[in-house]
């Protein structure tokens, strides 16, 4: 068995693996964190000048606590909702308002903590604040589901 040919292989498997985590980078913040690190390492001039996790933390903040206030004034309406309809609808509130704001915010939670990390900038503060109100908002329309 030749050393070379075993090298090769462990190479291949990793640039198999590293097209697959590009693929699904996003959702397993592996591309995430390998940008974060490199950001981490530029010089300093480069670091303080870095915005874009702020950005996207504010920018998934602001969605997600859109679509839960949307979601939270639509429940203070007065429809009645009978039958298929009303199913529907408590299916769209739980799906749209609880689950999908709450992994919003906390993605831009941990955005905005990756660019306080980074640089402290104001933009990362003012992505905690609205992703803890993101937070706050899609956990309210828990309390408002039940009562």
């Amino acid at each position: 068995m030749d050393i070379n040919s075993d090298e090769k292989n462990e190479k291949d498997y990793t640039n198999q693996s590293d097209a697959i985590g590009k693929f699904t980078g996003f959702f397993l913040f592996r591309n995430l964190i390998n940008k974060y690190n490199n950001a981490k390492d530029a010089p300093d001039e480069e670091r303080k000048q870095i915005k874009k996790y702020g950005v996207m933390s504010v920018i998934l903040a602001l969605i997600s606590i859109g679509i839960s206030l949307s979601c939270l004034f639509s429940t203070f309406m007065d429809f009645q909702f009978f039958g298929f309809s009303y199913v529907l609808m408590l299916l769209v509130y739980i799906l749209g308002g609880i689950i999908i704001c709450f992994i919003l915010a906390i993605y831009s939670f941990v955005f905005a903590v990756m660019q306080v990390r980074l640089n402290r900038k104001a933009v990362g503060i003012f992505g905690i604040i609205f992703s803890v109100i993101g937070i706050i908002t899609s956990l309210s329309l828990i309390f408002f589901l039940i009562f």
